[in-house]
């Protein structure tokens, strides 16, 4: 039996001076039965030791819009039942 998985996927980078510092990605499965995978790897490491607090907001903000919409696909599940 074929069962086809649908997922959601989001990606963001954090940049200082232009230069990327984490890549942040998630991926969401649409069923909402499951909760968000969320990955992020710095990238360069001497610039987020020496940015920590910009780059940690930026890394907040990404996990933020990933549980607006994690939020938004619960909601809609419990409408339809």
């Amino acid at each position: 039996m074929l069962k086809i998985n649908k997922t959601i996927n989001l990606s963001a980078t954090s940049e200082i001076e232009g230069q990327p510092v984490v890549y942040m990605n998630a991926s969401i499965s649409t069923d909402g039965n499951t909760n968000a995978n969320i990955n992020k790897n710095v990238t360069n490491k001497e610039l987020y030791d020496a940015n920590k607090e910009a780059v940690r907001e930026d890394m907040k903000q990404f996990e933020t819009e990933v549980y607006k919409v994690e939020d938004s696909l619960n909601t809609k599940e419990r409408r339809g039942r």
